[in-house]
């Protein structure tokens, strides 16, 4: 008999009691489930400064609510003290909206499901918070945007296309709004800006390059609002 034999033996005993399966696939749950969340967080995320932490946080915020709800199932006391000692950390950084505050709760009401064993609660509520992000993301509820940026361009005085460039713009654009026109100080140019709505994502390029190979348009540019006005 070695030193080994106990532990080994203790071990059989508790892989056979089948003890460790339920806080086992409680915790796996709340690691796929916090995947599907971080996912859909990443996904629809609409901004200029994604964290790539701010997505691990949202698994590890799922996975930290289910141990905390089977440490509270374990010893009631312990669950409460791990709760206060929680509760007295400062984290230094702060959420960038709301909408990341909404992402920590769904993940901990996710992992709390997980942890008390309502596997299936978990999951329909992973899968539904996650459908109703990306409908949410997808559609044009709460929008305020109704142009997709602002379009400007320079063509030469010398040409008569006011005609041809409306017939161009109509047919790229679901509506436009001429914001400024005028010429450039020299006087061999005249610089047009309009604020567009585009019918497709590809009419943005079909546009440009129609404006140069019919009006040898000159210093295009495309200043887009979806990626910099609403977060």
């Amino acid at each position: 008999m070695t030193a080994a034999d106990p532990l080994l033996k203790w071990l059989d005993q508790f892989a056979a009691s089948g003890v460790w399966l339920e806080p086992f696939m409680a915790l796996c749950a709340a690691f796929v489930f916090g995947q599907l969340l971080a996912w859909a967080y990443e996904f629809t995320f609409h901004g200029l400064s994604y964290s790539r932490g701010f997505s691990h946080t949202v698994v590890l915020v799922c996975l930290s609510a289910s141990i905390l709800v089977l440490a509270m199932q374990h010893s009631l006391l312990a669950g409460l003290g791990l709760f206060g000692v929680l509760s007295m950390i400062r984290f230094r950084s702060d959420l960038r909206t709301p909408r990341d505050l909404v992402f920590v709760m769904g993940a901990a009401c996710v992992g709390v499901a997980s942890g008390v064993g309502a596997i299936l609660v978990a999951a329909f509520g992973a899968v539904a918070f996650s459908a109703v992000t990306l409908y949410l993301h997808l559609g044009p509820f709460g929008s305020r945007v109704r142009y997709d940026g602002v379009l400007r361009f320079r063509v030469p005085a010398a040409l008569e296309v006011e005609p041809e460039l409306r017939h161009l713009l109509d047919r790229h654009c679901r509506r436009q709004v001429l914001l400024s026109l005028g010429d450039i100080p020299d006087g061999s140019a005249r610089e047009h800006a309009y604020q567009v709505k585009f019918f497709r994502e590809s009419d943005r390029e079909a546009l440009l390059l129609g404006l140069r190979e019919n009006f040898h348009a000159r210093d295009t540019q495309l200043l887009l609002q979806d990626a910099t006005s609403e977060y």
